[in-house]
């Protein structure tokens, strides 16, 4: 028993930080190591988005749908098809995303804007094409990131190509709208 509580010093000293070998440690010894990054300077508060670099932000329109169960932000492309939605489920209290694509079993929906992303657990819809996520209606990516977000933001299935899309009033406007439905009946 003694040995063992002998060891626990013997061990603990190996720990210990050395000295620099060849005297005192000065700045003359120190040395300046430079690492390449991106050329492009990052503003404060926004992140990089790898999953958006390179993509091009699709053309399409964004249009409000209003409706007494919850207002709808809904982007098509130029033909017409609906690729994103946004949606406020006012008696749901949740937000519901929907998008154009089909994803399998057990994946999620992330969506990207410059000051952060949150991910989703996605389900196939049950009586049209395409993948749906929710979130509680006090989720603080939406009612922030996402709500102060400009420009574009990104759409991502699983490990998919994001759908980047331009961000609109529109998306603000429902946001907005279920913001104030949230704070009136927190209170």
């Amino acid at each position: 028993m003694k040995r063992r509580w002998l060891a626990v010093p013997m061990l603990l000293a190996g720990c210990t930080p050395t000295a620099p070998q060849g005297g005192n440690a000065t700045a003359e010894n120190d040395v300046t190591v430079s690492i390449p990054g991106p050329d492009t300077v990052i503003a404060a508060g926004i992140l990089p988005t790898p999953e958006l670099d390179g993509l091009a932000v699709t053309a399409g329109r964004w249009r409000l749908d209003a409706n007494p169960a919850g207002d709808t932000a809904i982007f098509r492309d130029s033909t017409g098809h609906v690729l994103f939605a946004i949606r406020c489920g006012r008696a749901q209290r949740r937000w519901l995303f929907v998008i154009g694509a089909a994803a399998g079993a057990g994946s999620s929906m992330k969506i990207i804007t410059g000051s952060g992303a949150a991910s989703y657990p996605a389900m196939p819809r049950a009586f049209a094409p395409g993948t749906m996520a929710r979130a509680p209606i006090d989720d603080p990516f939406i009612t922030t990131a996402l709500a102060q977000a400009r420009g574009s933001f990104g759409v991502m299935l699983a490990s998919r190509k994001a759908l980047v899309m331009p961000l609109d009033r529109v998306v603000g406007d429902v946001i907005e709208g279920c913001s104030g439905i949230r704070q009136a009946q927190s209170s």
